[in-house]
Order: structure tokens, then C-alpha cells, then sequence
């Protein structure tokens, strides 16, 4: 009797945890890539509500860094906290993304008219905590994923050194890619609504590869073990 080589437990496992890998480190290209866009649309839409000048660059792209830092260390306890449920929550961390992206420029018109609207209209105090106040959520939520997916990945890998430059290295590539997609790509044929929802499309798509890459967890711990 002939024995497939496929059809031994031990095979089958690494080979899902070989494919849980690639979807892992393909869900944190989209991820990076998807940021960039944000990062890109966002910019230009709140140059529209608080013009464009040294100090308005310099507070969205601080409030960017202090949210993804921030959520970096929020990222680090939910993994601590929740091992068995690492891929599930950067699953769900990315939905949360991809919904506050869905509703972001509605989010930035009501923005926008309350700061014409009241007294703080002219105000450079006001348009900080307004960047801060749209920026914040949807920085943080981008923060928590490196540090859960790095964790996750961490489990076949067991080198926690490779496991960050891995996918640092993977979602850097990924956030060049979409650096490079707004401007030459994207902007010259959508509208800018358009190139956010094209985000937030690439969030669902990063949801659908870690809710799969969850379903091989278990095999794939098994065969490290």
C-alpha cells in the first residue's frame, strides 16, 4: 500500500502552517499598503478643512506617529493578554479599520463645519485637536496590528528577531507600494473617495486572510510542538 506523503498529519500541518504564513505576511503588505492610502487621502482632505502649511504638516504627521506608537504598546498587551487570540483580534482590528475608513470623509465634513462654525474658527489650537481628534482612532487601531501579528507569526517561526524584521520589512514594502499608488496610480483616475474606498477594500481583504490564517493556528502550534 502506497502512502501519500500529503496525507501524513504531520506534513498536512506544516504545510497549512507554511500557507498561514504567506497569508500572514500577504494580509500585512495590504495592511501597510492600505495605511499609506489613508495616510495619503487623509492628508490631502485635511488640507481642505486646515490649509497647507509647515505647521498643519507637522501636526497630522506627528499625531499619525503618536497614535501608531501608542497603539503599539496597546498592541503588545492584548497579545500578552490574549495569545490564543492574536490573529482573531488583528482580524477584528482591521474591520474596526476599514469601517472608521468607510466613514471617515463623512466623519471630516462634520469636522469641517464645526470648525467654521463656532468661535475656535480661526484657531490653530483648534485645528490640532481636530487632527488629533480624526487621526487618533484609526492610528491607533494600525499601531495594535504589528505587535499581534508579530506575536502570531512568532509561533512557527520562534525567533522573535526575525519575526519583526520580517514583517517590518514586509509592511514597509507594502506602505511604499501605497505611497507610490495615490499620487500615480490612483488619484489620476478615482476620485478621492474612490482611492479611500479602495482602502478600505484592501482592509476586507486583509480580514478575510487573517480570519483564515486563524483557522490553521491550531495545526500549525501543533507541528512546532
Amino acid at each position: 500500500m502506497t502512502i501519500s506523503v500529503s496525507s501524513v498529519p504531520g506534513v498536512q500541518a506544516r504545510d497549512k502552517g507554511h500557507v498561514r504564513d504567506v497569508l500572514l505576511l500577504l494580509s500585512f503588505f495590504i495592511s501597510g499598503c492600505s495605511a499609506l492610502i489613508y495616510q495619503v487621502s487623509w492628508q490631502r482632505a485635511l488640507y481642505a478643512v486646515i490649509g497647507v502649511d509647515m505647521d498643519s504638516i507637522t501636526i497630522i504627521v506627528s499625531v499619525f506617529m503618536l497614535g501608531i506608537g501608542i497603539g503599539g504598546m496597546l498592541g503588545g498587551w492584548l497579545s500578552d493578554r490574549y495569545p490564543q487570540r492574536r490573529l482573531r483580534l488583528y482580524g477584528w482590528i482591521e474591520l474596526s479599520v476599514a469601517l472608521y475608513g468607510g466613514l471617515s470623509l463623512w466623519l471630516l465634513q462634520r469636522l469641517e463645519v464645526l470648525l467654521a462654525s463656532g468661535p475656535w474658527s480661526a484657531s490653530g489650537v483648534a485645528s490640532a485637536v481636530a487632527c488629533f481628534v480624526f487621526l487618533a482612532i484609526p492610528t491607533v487601531l494600525m499601531g495594535i496590528t504589528l505587535p499581534l501579528l508579530t506575536m502570531a507569526f512568532n509561533e512557527r517561526s520562534g525567533n522573535i528577531g526575525v519575526s519583526v524584521g520580517t514583517l517590518y520589512f514586509i509592511n514597509t514594502l507594502g506602505a511604499a507600494a501605497g505611497a507610490a499608488l495615490v499620487p500615480f496610480v490612483l488619484l489620476p483616475v478615482l476620485t478621492l473617495p474612490q482611492v479611500v474606498w479602495t482602502a478600505v477594500a484592501g482592509n476586507v481583504a486583509v480580514v478575510a486572510c487573517a480570519l483564515l490564517a486563524a483557522t490553521m493556528l491550531a495545526p500549525a502550534v501543533r507541528a512546532r510542538a
